[in-house]
C-alpha cells in the first residue's frame, strides 16, 4: 500500500512538474542484451538516458519511477520489448513517448537497434538501428550519437568527429609482438625490466595491438628457443608467424664504462625487412634508461614523445650533472651571483676570483668611506649654520658663511663619490657573473649544445665574445 501511494504521489508531482513544461516527456527501458552481459547493455542505456538529457529537446523521465512501475506491474525492463507493453507501462508513468531496444553481437559487430513508440497510438514513432566494427567502448560514441538522432535532432560535429576518429583509430593499429632486448654488460633483471617498460610505452602510443609477453614466451618454448637464442631476426620472424603478428621488435641493451647504448629494431614478419631502426647512446645511471626507453618507444613508431617525456628527459641529465659532481657554467653563474669572484674559484680561476673579490672590498670600502664623509660633512654644516645664525659679529659671521659653504660643498662631493662606488660595485658584479658563465667549464652534455665564448682574437689582439651552434 505505501508503495501504491508512493508512485502516486510521485505521479501527481510529475504531472504538476511537467504541466509548466511544454517539452515531450520520455521514458527509456533498458536494452536488451543479445551476446552481451547484460551489465554492458545497462551501462550503455544509461549512457544513452545521459545524452537524451543533454539535448535537451525532451523531459527524461526519472529511472527510479520507471524500476518501481515495472516492479509493481511484476516486470522487468529487459522483459518489456513489445509495443504493447512499452505503451501500458508509458501511460502508467505519464510520459508520451518510449524508448527501447536491443544491443547484439555477430562474429565482431555489434548491432543497436532503437524505437520511440508513441504511448498514445503505440506506434512506433521513429527507429534508428546502427552496426559498429570494433572493440565494445566504441559502442559508447555510437549511444551518444543514437540519443540525438532517436529524438529527431542531427549529432554535434564533435561527435560524428570522434566516431571517425575512433574508426581510424582502429583501422591503423597494427598487430605488433616484442621481444626480451639483449643484455650486454647489464644484468638480465635490468634488460627485462626495461623491455617491459618499452612494452607499457609502445603500448600507450595507441597505434599498437600487443601480443602478451606470456603468449610469446609459450610460443618460443614450444620451439625449444630459449631468449638468449632468439635474437636474430630470422628466430624473432619464426615467432612473428606463428604468432600470427604483422611486425616484431627486438633489440639489444649494451654498456660501456658509464655510458649505455640501445638499439632497437622493429621489422615486417611476412617480408623480415626492417621498417625502422633507431638507437641511442645515454651516459648516466642506469635507472635514467626508463626515460630513454619510453623515448623510444614513440620514436620507433614514427611519433614524436610527449611533452612531458622530453621534460623528464631534460630534468633527468640535470640531475645527472649534479649527482656527478661535473662542474658547468650555470655552477659558476649562480656562485658568483651570490659571492662575487667565486663563480672564478669554482672554474679553477683563482686569480681572477680573488681578484674580482678584492675589487668589491675594495669599492665597498671606498663606498663607506665616503658615506662617513657624507656624514661629517652634513653635521659640520648643520653645527656651522647654527651659528651663523645667532653670530652678532660681522667678521665671525662672513667666516661661518664660508664654512658653512665649504661643508655642504664638500657633503655634495661625498654623496657623489659614494654613489659612483656604488654603481661601480654594481657593474663589477654584473661583469662577474656574465664572466663566470662565459669562461665557466663545460659538463660532457652541455659541451655538445650551442653557447657563448669569450675568445682572444690573436690577429686583432683583442677579446671577443663568439657564438657557436652545434650542428652534430
Amino acid at each position: 500500500m505505501k508503495k501504491i501511494s508512493y508512485i502516486i504521489l510521485s505521479l501527481i508531482i510529475v504531472s504538476t512538474i511537467n504541466a509548466q513544461d511544454n517539452r515531450p516527456s520520455v521514458a527509456v527501458l533498458d536494452f536488451d542484451a543479445k551476446g552481451i552481459a547484460s551489465y554492458e547493455a545497462e551501462t550503455l542505456t544509461e549512457r544513452l538516458r545521459s545524452e537524451i538529457a543533454t539535448t535537451n529537446a525532451v523531459r527524461l523521465t526519472d529511472r527510479k519511477l520507471l524500476e518501481k512501475i515495472l516492479q509493481e506491474q511484476g516486470l522487468q525492463q529487459s522483459g518489456c520489448t513489445t509495443d504493447e507493453c512499452t505503451a501500458e507501462v508509458g501511460q502508467l508513468l505519464g510520459a508520451q513517448f518510449m524508448i527501447s531496444g536491443s544491443i547484439g553481437k555477430l562474429g565482431d559487430s555489434y548491432t543497436v537497434d532503437a524505437k520511440m513508440v508513441s504511448v498514445t497510438t503505440g506506434a512506433a514513432e521513429r527507429a534508428k538501428a546502427v552496426t559498429y566494427k570494433g572493440e565494445i567502448i566504441g559502442l559508447i560514441t555510437e549511444m551518444e550519437i543514437l540519443a540525438w538522432e532517436i529524438v529527431g535532432l542531427q549529432a554535434p560535429q564533435e561527435l560524428l568527429s570522434k566516431r571517425s576518429g575512433d574508426n581510424e583509430e582502429e583501422f591503423v593499429k597494427v598487430t605488433l609482438a616484442i621481444i626480451d632486448f639483449e643484455a650486454r654488460g647489464i644484468s638480465t633483471l635490468e634488460s627485462k625490466t626495461l623491455t617491459d617498460r618499452f612494452s607499457t610505452e609502445i603500448g600507450n602510443t595507441n597505434k599498437v595491438a600487443l601480443v602478451d609477453r606470456n603468449a610469446i614466451g609459450e610460443i618460443m618454448q614450444e620451439q625449444g628457443y630459449s631468449e638468449a637464442e632468439c635474437s636474430s631476426e630470422e628466430c624473432a620472424v619464426e615467432v612473428g608467424a606463428l604468432l600470427g603478428v604483422e611486425f616484431m621488435i627486438n633489440g639489444a641493451i649494451g654498456r660501456l664504462g658509464d655510458t649505455y647504448t640501445i638499439d632497437i629494431k622493429m621489422f615486417s614478419v611476412q617480408t623480415g625487412a626492417a621498417e625502422n631502426t633507431i638507437n641511442t647512446t645515454y651516459v648516466g645511471k642506469v635507472d635514467g634508461l626508463i626515460t630513454e626507453i619510453e623515448i623510444l618507444s614513440w620514436m620507433i613508431m614514427g611519433l614524436d614523445p610527449p611533452k612531458y617525456l622530453r621534460d623528464k628527459q631534460f630534468r633527468d641529465d640535470d640531475i645527472d650533472i649534479i649527482a656527478s659532481g661535473k662542474k658547468t657554467r650555470f655552477g659558476a653563474m649562480l656562485r658568483s651571483m651570490v659571492v662575487p669572484g667565486w663563480g672564478q674559484m669554482y672554474s679553477n680561476q683563482k686569480l681572477t676570483g680573488w681578484s674580482i673579490l678584492g675589487g668589491e672590498i675594495l669599492l665597498g670600502v671606498l663606498a663607506y668611506t665616503a658615506y662617513n664623509s657624507y656624514n661629517s660633512s652634513k653635521n659640520d654644516m648643520i653645527d656651522f649654520n647654527q651659528q651663523y645664525n645667532i653670530g652678532t659679529d660681522p667678521a665671525q659671521i662672513a667666516d661661518l658663511k664660508s664654512k658653512v659653504l665649504q661643508a655642504y660643498d664638500d657633503q655634495v662631493a661625498s654623496n657623489d663619490q659614494m654613489t659612483n662606488m656604488i654603481y661601480a660595485a654594481g657593474a663589477l658584479w654584473g661583469i662577474n657573473i656574465v664572466h663566470a658563465f662565459l669562461t665557466g667549464p663545460q659538463s660532457d652534455i652541455a659541451s655538445g649544445v650551442s653557447g657563448f665564448d669569450l675568445v682572444y682574437h690573436p690577429e686583432m689582439l683583442q677579446p671577443q665574445l663568439r657564438f657557436s651552434i652545434a650542428l652534430d
